[in-house]
């Protein structure tokens, strides 16, 4: 099982940089001619998109009708299955802590995460965070049907307590 989860992080790997352009790099510049937010940046790189999308978005706490628990629990329902799909890839996450924006759409898709790593956090590949984090969004969709969009902008740590 681990030979075939390898395997599969290896494709989804190799055709995300084939998308992104030659040498599995996209250029600042290309990037910020771009009139759509990327599915997954990194904060601070997309600030006019990035505050052009926000208005657009409820909060996750407005979309759980101000019912706290049921936003945590989603929430961290979210954060659990993120860490088994990391550990189904074989892409360790423990000692990751990040400033996360996440950006929902009606139906529960992750249309954008912004991410920034925290001091405190472990080094890794920013690169590859990114990758992670793409197709963990294209395969994942949270457990909320709403009316609105929306968004939730926090810190998050892994492992998952």
């Amino acid at each position: 099982m681990k030979a075939f989860a390898v395997i599969v992080f290896t494709i989804l790997f190799s055709w995300a940089f084939s998308i992104e352009g030659v040498n599995g790099q996209t250029s600042h510049s290309q990037l910020a001619d771009s009139n759509v937010l990327p599915k997954v940046f990194m904060l601070g790189e997309q600030g006019q998109l990035y505050e052009n999308i926000m208005p657009g978005y409820q909060t996750l706490l407005d979309a759980c009708d101000g019912d706290m628990v049921v936003a945590f629990q989603k929430l961290h329902s979210m954060m659990k299955e993120m860490e088994a799909y990391a550990d189904l890839l074989e892409y360790d996450l423990k000692g990751v802590n990040a400033w996360m924006h996440f950006f929902w759409a009606e139906d529960g898709s992750i249309d954008h995460i912004g991410f920034h790593l925290k001091p405190n956090s472990k080094n890794v590949d920013t690169k590859e965070l990114e990758l992670f984090l793409k197709n963990f969004a294209f395969q994942y969709k949270f457990p909320l049907v709403a009316n609105v969009q929306y968004s939730l902008y926090s810190t998050f740590s892994f492992p998952v307590f």
